[in-house]
């Protein structure tokens, strides 16, 4: 079977990549020919990127002029920073069509049905507003009214509450009308599929990069980029009392911080590969992070870990991870010692039985439509 498969656009994103690969993976090792769709965002020029970044950290960061000035050089410099990531992406996600930058270039994949077998959605936020800026796609708007099956793979709402307009909630309802089958993600979506969607038989099934195992990621490690006795730090927004925290708790321990950043050659302003950050997980001896993917790899590193909410990115996401293992106890919180959630131990056995448990039913869902033909409650419309 040949699939076409959308996610948001790759850039310098562990997590995004992450999901893409494992996802791609586990389908050709079923047997299939998987298609990136390489949708891509128009860049914007540099100067008005450096206002906005100027205007937005100004505004954030009155007084800590370091962090403006260093946002600012991150925004310039970016494309010369994700250079170790495109060429995993290169590497690792190809075969590709051809850039799609508008609705023109979606209408040229369906053309004459684009060749495909299924088009799949997912996994990630892609139906979140913020960062699916236009939400058609994500839906298929340009499959609408044709034959072409469809399914949405762990497609992640992104929050608890549904965060659409009116009128995207009809436009997309009637989209997701023609979907052959829906999973989401997070347990919150099933309800929001529900209630604003219309659709009554969406499933949970497991981020993309639970779908494979710890071994199935050794081959793309590469070591070296920092010691086994550190705390790693992969922290996308931290307060200085988290900061003053993570400090004493290595402090304590004799342990070194490592954040990305530190192990970047600043003065070409690099960030590390996606085989270095998998490796900086896996070696580190705990790992405090904010982030979705960077619990996920925990979980399947076997690696303490202890979990900072960011509200700006909201909690649904992670909360809902950690729920599934029995694992809300990794949340920190700025008045909790740390050193109390890192230490807290973990049944990993447990943890092992549930991802097992979890990968079949998630499996389940793909194998149900990965079929040649659609199932029979999908051709009946039901």
């Amino acid at each position: 079977m040949k699939i076409a498969l959308l996610t948001l656009p790759l850039h310098a994103n562990y997590g995004g990549v992450l999901q893409a690969f494992a996802l791609k993976t586990v389908l050709e090792r079923l047997g299939h020919e998987v298609w990136l769709v390489d949708n891509r965002r128009r860049e914007k020029p540099v100067s008005n990127l450096f206002l906005k970044t100027v205007l937005r950290r100004a505004v954030e960061s009155l007084f800590h002029r370091k962090e403006i000035f260093a946002e600012l050089n991150t925004a310039l410099t970016q494309d010369y920073k994700k250079s170790e990531i495109e060429k995993f992406i290169y590497r690792r996600l190809s075969p590709r069509t051809a850039p799609v930058y508008d609705a023109d270039d979606y209408a040229s994949i369906a053309a004459d049905g684009g060749g495909y077998d299924l088009y799949i959605v997912g996994s990630d936020q892609v139906w979140r507003p913020r960062y699916a800026k236009e939400l058609g796609p994500y839906f298929f708007s340009f499959l609408e009214g044709t034959a072409a099956r469809r399914i949405a793979y762990a497609a992640s709402f992104g929050a608890a509450e549904c965060e659409y307009t009116r009128e995207e909630r009809e436009r997309c309802a009637r989209l997701l009308a023609e979907f052959e089958g829906v999973s989401v993600r997070e347990r919150t979506g099933i309800g929001q599929c529900r209630d604003y969607f219309g659709r009554d038989d969406a499933r949970q099934v497991l981020d993309p990069t639970l779908l494979l195992t710890a071994e199935d990621y050794r081959p793309l490690f590469i070591p070296g980029i920092a010691p086994a006795e550190t705390i790693h730090c992969y922290l996308f927004r931290a307060g200085s009392a988290v900061r003053r925290e993570i400090g004493r708790t290595a402090a304590a321990r004799g342990l070194e911080i490592v954040r990305m950043t530190d192990r970047t050659n600043e003065s070409e302003g690099k960030m590390p590969g996606i085989g270095q950050w998998l490796s900086a997980l896996h070696d580190a001896r705990y790992v405090v992070t904010d982030s979705f993917h960077a619990c996920a790899f925990c979980i399947l590193f076997h690696k303490p870990f202890a979990v900072y909410i960011n509200r700006r990115r909201g909690s649904a996401r992670i909360r809902s991870l950690l729920e599934q293992f029995g694992l809300e106890g990794r949340i920190a919180s700025p008045g909790k010692p740390l050193a109390q959630t890192l230490d807290a131990p973990i049944d990993w056995e447990a943890v092992e039985r549930t991802l097992e448990e979890r990968r079949a039913d998630s499996r389940g869902f793909l194998a149900l439509h990965l079929q040649e033909a659609p199932p029979l409650s999908a051709a009946a419309g039901e």
